[in-house]
């Protein structure tokens, strides 16, 4: 459990600092562990995925930028677009 809080106190800090944030890729392990804290990686990840593909709104606007399901990292433009579907996670 202390690689949760690990991750999710590096991510934490990324949201905070804006600079940082348009600048680095995220990957949805990360994302999904500062949304969903009380799980393992792995199931914050999919779930995270799992809210992402049924949204079919979102989906189209990550289209867009050149998101694929299968990838690992979200750009700065699709972390924006899931903060504007799904808000921030703190």
């Amino acid at each position: 459990m202390s690689s949760v809080f690990s991750v999710l106190k590096t991510f934490s800090h990324k949201l905070t600092n804006t600079d940082t944030m348009k600048k680095e890729f995220v990957s949805k392990q990360d994302l999904g562990v500062a949304y969903f804290p009380d799980t393992d990686l792995r199931y914050a990840r999919q779930k995270l995925c799992e809210i992402i593909h049924d949204d079919q709104k979102l989906m189209a606007r990550l289209a867009k930028t050149g998101y694929r399901k299968k990838s690992k990292y979200l750009s700065p433009i699709q972390l924006e677009l899931i903060f504007e579907h799904l808000g921030k996670p703190f």
